[in-house]
């Protein structure tokens, strides 16, 4: 009987030294896996293809962002088995496997989305801004956040269009009458823009949510390069003295 316990007490030990293990290359040691998936994912998106290759494409970039995505919450078992749950949600709704209007469809993916990708810019953040993190895994991480918060916004103005449709303008045909991935290509780049504060004019917000929205965005992309890149400097500064 106590050869049984302490068999099962050491197995238990084993188990945990082994998770140990794992959550110590989380955290930062998962950002560049990050860092690929949505170097990728942005690569398909702006592509916007509609053949069944480019949409296999863009499925298995989605997928493994989503893994990279669960691999930096993983350090925590309830955060990894709610980031499952969003993503399976997510990933079902976008096969269509919910019988719901296509429009509600739309809101509760980008929401979806959106609300996930927020939650990984926060960890993600958190770990840059740690003393502890070393230099590199910092500017990967910082890298990261930078993709993330164009994908959030991305999310955003494709809510706002969804819910609101109309509350952006841009050449070509009508917002309504193009594909999801052609959505997406076009928020993406227009988050690209506004984020940069380049601005081309091509895709204009029109209501006032949508003008509030940009704006924000804009704010948001230039307090971050600000603040990240005086918090690498200082940093930097800090270790060589």
């Amino acid at each position: 009987m106590r050869t049984s316990r302490e068999a099962e007490r050491h197995e238990r030990g084993r188990a945990r030294r082994a998770l140990g293990a794992v959550r110590s290359q989380v955290q930062p040691g998962s950002f560049p896996l990050l860092l690929g998936a949505a170097v990728l994912l942005y690569v398909v998106n702006g592509l916007a293809g509609e053949t069944l290759a480019a949409a296999t494409l863009e499925r298995v970039a989605r997928i493994g962002l989503a893994c990279a995505g669960l691999y930096v919450l993983s350090a925590n078992r309830t955060t990894l088995l709610l980031g499952i749950v969003v993503v399976a949600l997510a990933f079902s709704l976008e096969a269509r496997l919910w019988t719901v209007d296509p429009r509600l469809n739309r809101v509760l993916l980008d929401s979806l989305i959106g609300a996930f990708s927020l939650w990984i810019l926060v960890v993600v953040l958190r770990e840059v801004f740690r003393p502890a993190t070393t230099e590199r895994d910092a500017v990967v991480g910082a890298l990261c956040g930078f993709l993330i918060i164009l994908t959030v916004f991305t999310r955003a103005h494709g809510l706002l269009e969804a819910l609101f449709p109309g509350s952006y303008h841009a050449d070509g045909p009508a917002l309504s009458e193009r594909s999801n991935s052609a959505l997406i290509a076009l928020f993406q780049y227009f988050s690209t823009m506004t984020v940069t504060t380049v601005g081309f004019g091509d895709v204009v917000p029109v209501t006032p949510l949508a003008r509030l929205t940009t704006g924000l965005e804009a704010i948001v992309g230039q307090l971050y390069l600000a603040v990240v890149i005086a918090t690498l400097v200082g940093r930097v500064v800090a270790r060589r003295q």
